[in-house]
């Protein structure tokens, strides 16, 4: 499993490398499209960049201070449109589970007014 931040990193990743072929990526461009609430660093990125090659998520052919020249594996590309649909899938199921709530709201509601309706009609003549 991945942290939000491994996740952004292997989608921008992922975004950068939309041929499949390695290209060389600067730290600086890795930190600049992450947002600031994670507070990235060139070590932090370092850790991320080593923790993804080693679940064999991406593959590194060369690495130094400043640059990587990598390339996504196919197991990080299938993780990351997971990802994607999964998120669609959700909010699907939300709307769906709100649906039926308010129908089951709606129907306990109206099964209540004819219940009693019933009940005065029979009972109270």
């Amino acid at each position: 499993m991945l942290d939000n931040r491994s996740k952004d990193v292997l989608k921008f990743l992922v975004n950068e490398c939309k041929e499949g072929s390695y290209k060389i990526i600067e730290i600086d461009e890795i930190i600049k499209s992450m947002p600031t609430k994670y507070m990235m660093d060139m070590d932090l990125i370092v850790q991320i960049i080593k923790h993804l090659e080693n679940r064999d998520y991406i593959s590194v052919k060369y690495a130094d201070n400043e640059q990587f020249c990598l390339c996504p594996l196919p197991f990080g590309r299938q993780f990351i449109e997971n990802e994607s649909i999964h998120a669609r899938n959700k909010k699907d199921l939300k709307k769906i589970g709100n649906k039926i709530y308010f129908f089951s709201l709606l129907c306990a509601l109206l099964g209540s007014f004819l219940g009693t309706l019933l009940f005065d009609l029979i009972f109270k003549n």
